[in-house]
């Protein structure tokens, strides 16, 4: 009867950390979403960049220019605001609208087709410099060049602090790179690039009339 009551009081404490976020001082390493990317591959030591790949535009040329991330010095990632964006109707006002999250799953085939994804190897390159976002991927925890852990925040923002995580965090694990080469969390490879000024902030869920879906494709990091 004791055991059971223990045993309940756990799963009642799981629950509510899920629910409100992370907790300073517990573990955050499981603090993942319920779905995995079918052949997603969590393991990439080398380091990596990502750029963003508007996901109505993703069928460009391979070769095309890739505009990588930057990353300001409090951990907080960007995305540079292109010609083409600019051209958008922009607003800095973030209030939050109700939306349904896209997502991009594989669909499930056997564990065989999956070996060709064990190596990652990026099809793009970026030239880096000192605001660059850079990365490793172990285990499927996303650190950055200062050893912070990639997360997503209270108010679904994707960004960088630790470790551990911020409070509140939703999300500090789970992440992998898909066989297309692109960086996925849980079940999806979809983000989101939300309009901030003169500069776009990354989410896993659309917040506000400007933001736009997008796909986080990995590339490779080169001094030029």
């Amino acid at each position: 009867m004791q055991f059971q009551k223990i045993a309940l009081a756990a799963t009642v404490a799981a629950s509510t950390v899920a629910a409100e976020g992370y907790t300073p001082g517990e573990p955050w390493s499981t603090l993942t979403p319920t779905g995995t990317y079918h052949c997603g591959v969590a393991q990439y030591t080398s380091a990596f960049g990502i750029a963003v790949q508007p996901i109505a535009s993703a069928s460009a040329s391979a070769n095309a220019k890739r505009n990588v991330i930057s990353q300001i010095t409090d951990g907080q990632i960007q995305a540079k605001v292109t010609s083409t964006a600019s051209a958008k109707a922009a607003t800095t006002t973030l209030a939050p609208t109700t939306t349904t999250k896209t997502t991009s799953t594989k669909s499930s085939s056997s564990a065989s087709s999956c070996a060709a994804s064990a190596t990652v190897v990026p099809k793009d390159s970026s030239c880096k410099n000192s605001g660059t976002l850079e990365l490793t991927l172990n285990g499927g925890v996303l650190t950055d060049g200062k050893g912070r852990v990639g997360s997503i925040v209270s108010n679904r923002q994707f960004q960088f602090d630790g470790p551990p995580p911020q409070a509140g965090a939703i999300y500090a694990a789970g992440w992998t790179i898909t066989e297309e080469g692109n960086l996925a969390l849980g079940d999806s490879d979809v983000f989101y690039q939300c309009m901030s000024g003169d500069f776009y902030n990354l989410y896993d869920q659309s917040i506000a009339p400007q933001c736009s879906p997008i796909h986080l494709e990995v590339v490779s990091l080169v001094d030029c």
